[in-house]
């Protein structure tokens, strides 16, 4: 049995898997990746309870990931924490193994300092890197995806110049003003245009830094992505597809970057065999998702498919009969709290 719930992350992730061998009478495995903005806390913190989370992982540093991350290290009465992922400044100038690292990753590193947490446990306390795996509780297997160490070399100055401006020293200290965000928008236009315009990737230094992975359990397999580059992505995962045949057969792809159009490109979707696409965000700030990156999905994301939003407003432009029934597709929105759906295996 697998079980995820999409949180209310607001613009960001925040995404609760649970899973547990023969069924609901087994023993429950929980893996919560990124927890969204400082409010979202909050609003999920019941569902959390005080049940054991067995890997937090932190995809990377932006705000919309970290935040609600940060108030859960903050709330005294948190579940308890087994292996928390994260790559924080020492894992961009190494590969972590000899030091305790913009501004709220060095919040985070302080807190898992302070809390005593495992950390990268399952590495061996080293890099989050694409390529390595992990053998989980309960028999789940996760092979990470991205980021590569060339992304991680890449962002160390821009770290370094956000830690100076707020008078940190890399990899020790925390400091509370924020750091602006670095996103882009989307445009509008007929389906067969979108899905035909020039992909233009994502330049964003932190974002090429999420730690995306497979996830594999009793023969499913889940694809999540955070902030992911699509080209690390293509790399990971076309070998992958080549001894399928071509294609990998996946469950559920958690669409990078909340559907920017600079996150998936048709190379992607051309390696997947999925029936699911799950996008997380409510819209704010930047809009997400960019209508190229849906038109991609409704003409290159396979014969059948849920469009699964945690978000209502989000799904509602995308409820047309007409175009669900061209593309056949349906779309799986919240019917009761926004920011709360749940999929099961």
């Amino acid at each position: 049995m697998i079980e995820l719930t999409m949180l209310p992350a607001m613009d960001g992730d925040g995404l609760l898997l649970s899973y547990a061998a023969g069924g609901s009478s087994a023993p429950k495995h929980r893996i919560l990746i990124d927890g969204g903005r400082t409010s979202s806390y909050q609003l999920y913190a019941p569902l959390l309870g005080r049940e054991a989370i067995d890997v937090l992982v932190v995809t990377h540093v932006d705000q919309d990931h970290v935040l609600g991350v940060l108030a859960l290290l903050d709330d005294p009465a948190h579940p308890p924490l087994g292996d928390v992922w994260f790559n924080g400044y020492d894992h961009l100038v190494g590969d972590g193994l000899e030091h305790f690292g913009p501004r709220d990753g060095e919040l985070l590193t302080t807190a898992l300092a302070v809390q005593g947490l495992a950390w990268n446990a399952a590495f061996g306390g080293r890099t989050v890197l694409a390529g390595r795996r992990a053998e989980l509780a309960g028999g789940a297997v996760v092979s990470v995806l991205s980021p590569d160490r060339t992304q991680l070399d890449r962002l160390r100055p821009l770290w370094e110049k956000e830690c100076a401006r707020h008078g940190l020293i890399p990899g020790r200290e925390p400091a509370p003003p924020e750091l602006p965000g670095l996103e882009s928008l989307g445009a509008a236009a007929g389906i067969e245009e979108l899905a035909a315009s020039r992909f233009v990737p994502d330049g964003s230094l932190t974002n090429a830094t999420s730690i995306g992975f497979l996830f594999e359990f009793e023969g499913r397999r889940l694809v999540f992505t955070g902030d992911g580059a699509d080209g690390r992505l293509v790399d990971s995962l076309r070998p992958l597809a080549e001894q399928e045949g071509g294609r990998l057969g996946i469950d559920a792809l958690k669409v990078s970057h909340h559907g920017s159009a600079a996150n998936l490109s048709k190379d992607l979707l051309a390696l997947l065999d999925c029936p699911r696409y799950l996008f997380s965000t409510s819209g704010d700030r930047h809009h997400h998702p960019d209508d190229e990156c849906m038109a991609r999905i409704l003409k290159f994301g396979g014969p059948s498919k849920d469009i699964v939003f945690n978000y209502r407003e989000r799904a509602a432009r995308w409820q047309d009969a007409a175009l669900q029934k061209e593309y056949r597709y349906r779309v799986l929105a919240p019917d009761a709290a926004d920011g709360f759906i749940t999929l099961t295996w």
